[in-house]
């Protein structure tokens, strides 16, 4: 079994075409590939000593642990078309839970003690309570109302809204310079209030997604696009050229990313705590983050996440 997994980049770059169109491009992707994963190397994380009665127990009997993940948020959790797999920060969360859980991590075949299920926002509080998942790791800010519905593990990860622009744009470096521009984001998205509230003079649109969002940027439609900064770099894989995020300091939100499992499981979530402590201490989550954040050019977040230790609601 692969202890390791491939890039994020992997997923981020596919493009559909035919092999003869794209043997050449498939075998450098593939070298820069393998020169990231042995540049970062594998995981150390290791089976946990003790299994708590629970939620983790019954994974573990089970034999299969089963998460419900972002397929179309690059960096985050996207499924690669070619092989299937989902590829991301949030992805790789899954896998060092997994590897705490049964020591290893195996995705194909029967045998698979890691699966993965295409979670919305709109379905994933469904997909936690009525048990399609055992745990939601989908870029879930773990906001104070939210945790009388769940048992939160985390944040795993602190982001918070930003802003991107066209790469070759020089007006606007901060959020403040986007009075009078105009700013896109997506249609029912909270991104809309907090920019309203951070710069009142910012010209809000909306369309229906990021990508609509991110396309518009690019035809020069708009003049910015803004949300949490993690997905607005996804947008820089595989258009470098094409976008430009402001810097970190621009960050006016807080989006503390967590780890969402049924109401009432504090074991298993003090369990998942833990894994978290360990990878950010044995370095499992800076290489999770070289591989998909770091490996698009976003810094490292200084300080690190740090898991709330809640008490039960």
């Amino acid at each position: 079994m692969r202890m390791f997994r491939r890039s994020a980049i992997a997923g981020l770059a596919v493009v559909a075409m035919s092999l003869a169109a794209c043997s050449g491009e498939a075998s450098q992707e593939q070298e820069e590939q393998e020169e990231l994963q042995e540049s970062v190397g594998e995981y150390s994380m290791e089976q946990a000593s003790e299994i708590p009665a629970g939620l983790i127990q019954e994974i573990q009997d089970k034999g299969v642990l089963v998460v419900g993940s972002k397929f179309d948020q690059p960096l985050i959790g996207q499924k690669d078309t070619a092989s299937g797999k989902i590829e991301g920060f949030d992805a790789e969360m899954a896998r060092l839970l997994a590897m705490r859980i049964f020591g290893t991590v195996d995705e194909e075949g029967e045998d698979a003690n890691l699966k993965f299920v295409e979670t919305t926002s709109e379905n994933r509080e469904t997909y936690v309570n009525d048990g399609t998942v055992d745990v939601v790791i989908a870029s879930y800010s773990m906001y104070p109302e939210r945790l009388p519905n769940f048992d939160f593990a985390g944040p795993y990860f602190d982001t918070g809204q930003n802003v991107m622009v066209a790469a070759d744009n020089t007006d606007i470096n901060s959020v403040a310079d986007l009075a009078g521009k105009d700013v896109c984001i997506a249609e029912g998205s909270g991104s809309i209030e907090n920019m309203q509230a951070e710069n009142p003079e910012a010209n809000v649109h909306t369309l229906k997604d990021y990508a609509a969002c991110a396309e518009a940027l690019e035809n020069g439609q708009t003049d910015a696009v803004s949300t949490d900064e993690t997905i607005l770099y996804g947008f820089t894989v595989d258009k470098p050229d094409a976008f430009r995020v402001l810097d970190s300091s621009n960050i006016f939100t807080e989006e503390p990313y967590g780890i969402a499992m049924p109401l009432g499981e504090t074991d298993a979530r003090m369990f998942v705590n833990d894994m978290i402590d360990e990878a950010l201490a044995n370095g499992d989550w800076e290489k999770a983050f070289d591989l998909s954040f770091g490996a698009a050019g976003m810094p490292l977040p200084d300080p690190l996440p740090t898991p709330n230790r809640y008490e039960p609601m």
